[in-house]
């Protein structure tokens, strides 16, 4: 068995264990069926244990197949790591990718876009959550990476690669009361962000530090719907600006929170033992670019 074909071996038996099923580990390599049943039986017999459970339906790791998946991980890490760029018959199959709801509307979905025009044969799946959500979701390998607002302590079994670094401003109607961010905010209703959200966090933090009391009336769960509300002058809120830029009405301003100025920071995270690093690592390079 050449080489090559022990490594997409590995690659079948740990998609398997990480999808629950032959068909779905198929799905998400981009190969067919049969292919992952050969890759597997082949290595099956060459190792001389049975990996999977076939009696079963769906069938079942074995405790020989947990055991080889566990010491197939960090190979294919390695793998990874040293070559670095996918082979073009690689770049294809699934890529389950989270992203926190405030990168949605803005460059998650072109970054997405544009590497799919260049890998057409790669399907993403893209869901939304809270950080602290996706985080776990890509610990428990249901994600194979995922788009957050860095957190300030990241699991060990993580890495995180960081994107971009948001200037987060006040935004109102233009008819809104006051012209500094203190006026603005102390001045008119102000629309929070879901306090679950880690970028809320980072606002209340801000907001308390400042000594800026707000008066809440409302808590929204997506940017979309907070720039809704301030575009029809019911409230004022703070925003990371490079996620609203481009939906921005022109009736709503922008107003600096200087002195000093805030940040959030936006990374892709995913495991240190990721099989998908070469697909991860064109995501991140898109991601980049977009935010340009």
């Amino acid at each position: 068995m050449s080489t090559n074909m022990d490594i997409k071996s590995l690659y079948a038996v740990v998609a398997i264990a990480d999808y629950g099923s032959f068909r779905e580990a198929a799905d998400a390599l981009g190969i067919s069926l049969s292919s992952v049943s050969l890759q597997v039986s082949a290595l099956e017999e060459e190792i001389g244990q049975l990996l999977f459970n076939r009696k079963t339906r769906p069938p079942t790791i074995t405790e020989a197949g947990r055991e080889y998946v566990k010491r197939a991980r960090p190979l294919l890490a390695q793998w990874e790591a040293l070559n670095g760029q996918a082979d073009s018959d690689e770049v294809r199959g699934v890529l389950k990718i989270g992203a926190v709801h405030t990168t949605v509307v803005s460059a998650v979905p072109r970054a997405l876009r544009i590497l799919q025009q260049r890998e057409p044969e790669l399907l993403v799946r893209l869901s939304t959550g809270l950080t602290h959500e996706l985080e776990e979701r890509v610990l428990q390998r249901q994600l194979d990476c995922a788009v957050i607002t860095t957190p300030e302590n990241l699991s060990s079994d993580l890495v995180c690669q960081p994107i971009i670094s948001q200037q987060l401003v006040v935004i109102a109607h233009k008819s809104a009361k006051g012209t500094t961010a203190r006026q603005i905010l102390e001045s008119n209703p102000y629309v929070r962000f879901n306090r679950q959200a880690r970028v809320a966090a980072i606002i209340e933090s801000e907001l308390v530090n400042r000594g800026i009391e707000v008066n809440s009336r409302m808590e929204i769960d997506t940017l979309e719907a907070v720039v809704s509300l301030v575009e029809n002058n019911l409230g004022v809120s703070i925003v990371p600006l490079s996620g609203v830029g481009r939906i921005l009405p022109a009736s709503i301003r922008t107003v600096s929170l200087n002195s000093p100025r805030v940040t959030r920071e936006i990374g892709l995270i995913y495991r240190k033992d990721s099989t998908r690093t070469h697909l991860i690592s064109r995501v991140v390079e898109e991601m980049k670019q977009v935010y340009e």
